[in-house]
């Protein structure tokens, strides 16, 4: 092939894909859906922004813990106490209040990242991680000092 070949247009019977190339699973695809991430709902208002965690060294903890929950379903991460499933109303003591654009009635779910670090939202559809919090000092749901 000369240069002049590989040059040339393509039309679009030159890049038409065969259909016994492409393979299409259909059985069981909604069944196990994998966490997936939203950041569009994150409240820089309450609690800490990425500077800070960044500052602290817990933005990479964090992203390593978020990428290894998107290769798990939302019970699978339950089960395995990664991720915890709340009450619908945020506690009274609690340093957090709900953001006007958050939903009322929904469950809010608190991913442990270290010791008191987590970052808090709600699973959307029981499978999109809706990010509102930011939390550092664990104070979304304090907690009782115990044995002091």
């Amino acid at each position: 092939m000369g240069k002049n070949d590989r040059l040339k247009k393509l039309s679009s019977k030159d890049i038409q894909r065969k259909s016994g190339h492409l393979e299409v699973k259909k059985d069981g695809l909604n069944k196990a859906r994998k966490i997936v991430f939203s950041l569009a709902l994150l409240d820089n208002s309450q609690g800490q922004n990425y500077e800070d965690w960044e500052e602290y060294k817990l933005l990479s903890k964090a992203l390593s813990r978020i990428q290894s929950l998107c290769s798990m379903t939302a019970e699978e991460a339950k089960q395995q106490q990664i991720i915890k499933e709340y009450s619908k109303e945020i506690p009274v003591d609690s340093r957090f209040k709900r953001p006007n654009h958050i939903p009322e009635g929904i469950s809010w779910i608190s991913l442990r990242i270290q010791a008191k670090v987590r970052i808090i939202g709600f699973l959307e559809e029981n499978y999109i991680f809706q990010i509102v919090f930011l939390d550092k000092e664990h104070q979304f749901y304090p907690s009782k000092k115990k044995n002091t």
